[in-house]
């Protein structure tokens, strides 16, 4: 398989945020981010809330997930929300 070689330019501040994390980092584009998606809030106040997966997204086939991770980076205009879901290997 043929590479590309990108060279990048970090603000210490985007530096600090890889927590010295160099391998496995994944490169997202926000105008490719053209699902909408639902937002449900619940609870006392509010308190909770929940995003909808699109039924475009969704799998009619049943998996299971070991585990799901999220992280939250947050721009001078927009907050970004990133979902990991680690697929569990026995039923996938």
């Amino acid at each position: 398989m043929d590479k590309i070689i990108y060279k990048i330019e970090l603000s210490e501040e985007e530096a600090l945020q890889l927590k010295n994390h160099i391998t496995n980092v994944h490169l997202f584009v926000e105008d490719l981010c053209d699902s909408n998606v639902k937002l449900i809030e619940r609870g006392a106040k509010k308190g909770a809330k929940y995003f909808i997966i699109p039924l475009n997204l969704r799998s009619r086939k049943k998996k299971r997930y070991s585990s799901i991770s999220y992280q939250k980076i947050e721009t001078g205009d927009k907050t970004f929300f990133i979902c990991v879901v680690h697929k569990d290997p026995l039923f996938n």
